[in-house]
């Protein structure tokens, strides 16, 4: 390949990293656990802004579905729901509450044909224990997104130490291992953000981070700060995305036997139910070649 081509593919990669950025949806706060951990956690200077960790606790929800749901290959009829809950406080000594959520999707997170779905779930919980031992026991300074990414090698070094106490038959992967913190992260993101008085996602700028994205991402990102791939103001107005489970009913004939307690049982009742415009297909993940 010239070197003149070579420029091009250069520059077309970063313009693809750099129109992610600007078009990836920040779903949930555990975005900053999927940062490259470029360099070790350091504070470089203390300002008043930065934050420390006070106490951690968690509970969880339990939920039953109204109907099977069918993804990934696999049939589930009820829900756990982490919660996580933290108070943290500035240099400053002003402090807050957080709160984060998270469904412990072990289904999709930690997919499995040896282990149960009980198997993998309790490794999660078990997991979730020791990730709030160390975040609770981590007393630096700094950002969520900092802390974070101080602090995700020790949750990776966890979740190997879990998987072998409790004796799996495969790891719990990274995936699963973000699943699993991503609700610690979120009670942080909500913390920071509420003892500024301020949304979490109004926190991303210059003003509030010691790094900016290259600390993260590498060196073509310098100058740049994550507030520059959010919106402002968040919108007025959001679409609702109905999904449809491998398994659901689509019309009237799908349906071996009818519930008859007053809701719409099909994707056709759905639609005339709730006006839908915009659906969510789900694989059935049967034949994955």
């Amino acid at each position: 390949m010239s070197a003149k081509n070579q420029r091009r593919l250069q520059k077309r990669n970063q313009l693809g990293r750099r129109e992610f950025l600007r078009t990836a949806p920040l779903a949930s706060l555990s975005v900053p656990l999927a940062f490259r951990r470029w360099n070790t956690f350091h504070t470089l200077t203390t300002k008043p802004i930065e934050m420390r960790i006070d106490d951690v606790s968690y509970d969880y929800e339990e939920f039953r579905y109204r109907t099977p749901y069918k993804f990934a290959g696999k049939e589930v009829d009820r829900a756990t729901i982490l919660n996580v809950r933290c108070v943290a406080h500035l240099t400053n000594g002003r402090s807050a509450h957080g709160f984060g959520s998270m469904p412990m999707g072990n289904v999709w997170s930690f997919p499995s044909q040896r282990m149960s779905y009980d198997k993998t779930l309790g490794a999660m919980k078990a997991l979730a224990e020791r990730v709030r031992n160390i975040t609770a026991s981590f007393k630096e300074t700094g950002h969520p997104i900092d802390i974070n990414v101080a602090l995700e090698p020790d949750y990776l070094k966890a979740a190997d130490e879990v998987s072998r106490r409790l004796q799996l038959e495969e790891p719990i992967p990274k995936l699963c291992v973000l699943v699993t913190a991503s609700a610690f992260d979120a009670a942080l993101h909500d913390a920071f953000g509420k003892v500024h008085g301020l949304s979490s996602y109004g926190t991303y700028g210059s003003d509030f981070m010691t790094h900016d994205l290259s600390h993260y991402l590498g060196p073509e990102f310098k100058g740049e700060h994550l507030d520059r791939y959010l919106l402002k103001e968040p919108s007025a107005r959001l679409a609702l995305y109905h999904s449809v489970g491998a398994s659901d009913a689509i019309e009237d004939s799908d349906l071996g036997k009818w519930k008859d307690d007053g809701l719409p049982e099909t994707l056709s009742g759905w639609i005339r139910y709730n006006g839908l415009t915009h659906i969510k297909i789900k694989l059935a993940g049967d034949d994955l070649a």
